[in-house]
This record gives structure tokens, C-alpha cells and sequence, in this order.
């Protein structure tokens, strides 16, 4: 069966709820499908849907939990994405290198076929509609597949990762900077349990990236019972400049019915302290900034205080581009 007409069957068995469908294009990128026969009624929640990024390691429980949280709080479905990664890189040219290739695919995906069926039993028991494809591959397919997935969900659920992990800069840039999509990255060892967001921290600063972040944003803001416009003036500096077009978004948010505060964090040499701080003063069960960064050799690259929050941060985290 051609990649095309396998595909529209896979589309054609989860809007119909029925058998697991399959789509595959090529060996390095195998995307499973499967839904579960639940029923998707139009939906009028401003959040219809969640990608939820798993990689059959513990802290998938992690994500898959804060994921369900908020899909129950908005009605929304999960669409949970299985990233099997497998090492196939640096194999010498020679004598037997497609037998090594085809059997180092083999072990990687037979460790994705258990890692699948582990999660498929664990979803089994959440409360809300579900989806669940893998992608099989390389780090830089792995991270294709998840761009392209997060372009057609509203939010983009995921783990914080070690710095040291290979894929932790590379995932969230494709997320933020290609897909420019929403990311809401989970401590792997939250303080407490997970809930809607009652109290929400939004990191101010007059620019764009703010701005799009607090639109992202809007549809926990409107049900948080409190949401506080920090903003850092960093080194002593005058933010004076800062204030007016607070203001306009503290007034804007009001109109949306938006419990909303204004304040300024002086004399903070490292903004994700200040906001880090300010938070577990607040108790506050989110933190919202805008993702900002750099190029280089036609690459977005995370920034400093961006970076900073990714890896430090013990809240879970809303980031947008």
C-alpha cells in the first residue's frame, strides 16, 4: 500500500474510533497511530488539544500526569507522541556496515515496541481522550516529528531535560523557534501536586515574544484566581520605560476578566532568580515568559535567562515564541 493511501487510512480509523491505523514514511521515521473509541464532539474550549512528548523513561509518568490535568481542566484530547530514539550514527563505512545498521535498528526498535506497549497500558487509564503515534529515529528526526506535531496541537507538553541531554536544546528550539508554537515544560520532580493553575507568574517585558506568550497563555490566566506581571529591573537600571506598556496588558487582561497584579522586582542581577523567587513566594503554579533568543549559522539559539528557566526551573513553565 503506497505512504499516501496508508496514511488516509490511519486518518480514516481515528475519526472513526475505530482499529489502530498505521502510516510510515521510511525506516528512520515509523509514526503509530492509535486512538481510543471515546468520541470527539465539537469542541469549543480554547484548548482543543495537547502533544505530550514521552520517551519511555520514568519521567514520562511525570508528563503524562500534568498532561491530564490540564486536558480534564479544558476538555481537551492528548495526543501523545512515543520518541524511540535509536543510535545508528558512527557505524564505519565497510564490509557488513548495512548488516550492523539493519541490526542496530532491529534492537532499537524492538526496545520501542515494549517501550509502546508499557504506555499503552498506562494511558489505558487516563480520564480524557487519547492518541498515541511513535517516531523512530535519530535525534534530528525525532526532533522533526516532534515540530511538525506540535504545529497542529495548542500546546506542547514536555519534561524539562538535563542540559546534558542530547536532544534538550535541540526539541525546544524546534518547538519554539520552527514550529512557533506554545511549549509547557514540567519539572521532572514537582514540589506538589499537580493542578490547574490557580496562581500564575508572567515574567513582563515590553516585546513581542511577551506578548505572544501571554496570548498563549490566556486560557489559564482567565481561570487562575490570580495573575501577577512581574517585572525584573535588573542591576538598579530604571524600567520606568516598562511600566505604561504594563499597564496596557494589565488592562487588557482585565477586560478578558483577569485577576491580574502589576509589580516590579528591583536589583536582581539574574532575571530567572528574580522570577523564580517570585513565584515560590506566591506559591504560584505557573510561570509564563516569552522565549527569546539567538542566531547563529541560520540557527535560533536559546538565550541566557530562557536557558536558564528550562534547567532551573521547579514550576511548571510556559514558554512562547
Amino acid at each position: 500500500m503506497r505512504a499516501g493511501a496508508d496514511l488516509s487510512k490511519a486518518l480514516t480509523s481515528i475519526k472513526a474510533g475505530t482499529a489502530p491505523g498505521r502510516y510510515s514514511d521510511g525506516m528512520s521515521n515509523a509514526v503509530a497511530i492509535a486512538t481510543r473509541a471515546k468520541g470527539h464532539p465539537m469542541h469549543k474550549s480554547p484548548i482543543a488539544d495537547l502533544a505530550v512528548y514521552l520517551d519511555g523513561s520514568p519521567s514520562d509518568e511525570v508528563a503524562i500526569d500534568y498532561a491530564e490535568t490540564i486536558a480534564s481542566a479544558f476538555g481537551a484530547h492528548l495526543e501523545c507522541m512515543l520518541a524511540n530514539h535509536i543510535h545508528i550514527t558512527g557505524v564505519p563505512a565497510g564490509p557488513g556496515s548495512d548488516m550492523l545498521v539493519a541490526e542496530l535498528f532491529k534492537v532499537g526498535k524492538d526496545t520501542g515496541d515494549a517501550a509502546e506497549q508499557k504506555l499503552r497500558q498506562r494511558l489505558d487509564r487516563v480520564a480524557v481522550p487519547y492518541g498515541l503515534r511513535r517516531a523512530d529515529g535519530s535525534f534530528g528526526h525525532l526532533s522533526a516529528a516532534a515540530e511538525r506535531l506540535a504545529g497542529t496541537t495548542d500546546l506542547f507538553v514536555l519534561v524539562q531535560q538535563s542540559g546534558k541531554h542530547a536532544l534538550s536544546g535541540q526539541l525546544v528550539e524546534a518547538i519554539l523557534f520552527n514550529a512557533r508554537a506554545a511549549a509547557l515544560v514540567v519539572p521532572p520532580e514537582p514540589k506538589r501536586s499537580f493542578a490547574a493553575p490557580e496562581t500564575v507568574v508572567v515574567g513582563w517585558r515590553d516585546s513581542p515574544e511577551c506578548a505572544h506568550a501571554v496570548a498563549a497563555a490566556l486560557p489559564f490566566l482567565k481561570q487562575a484566581k490570580l495573575v501577577v506581571l512581574a517585572s525584573v529591573v535588573e542591576d538598579g537600571a530604571t524600567e520606568q520605560r516598562h511600566l505604561e506598556p504594563m499597564a496596557d496588558m494589565a488592562r487588557h487582561l482585565d477586560r478578558h476578566g483577569v485577576t491580574v497584579e502589576t509589580r516590579e522586582l528591583p536589583n536582581w542581577r539574574h532575571p530567572a532568580d528574580a522570577l523564580m523567587k517570585e513565584a515560590e513566594s506566591l506559591a504560584a503554579d505557573l510561570i509564563v515568559v516569552g522565549a527569546y533568543g539567538h542566531s547563529r549559522l541560520r540557527e535560533m539559539l536559546l538565550g541566557g535567562v530562557t536557558r536558564e528557566l528550562l534547567s532551573r526551573c521547579d514550576v511548571p513553565l510556559l514558554l512562547s515564541r
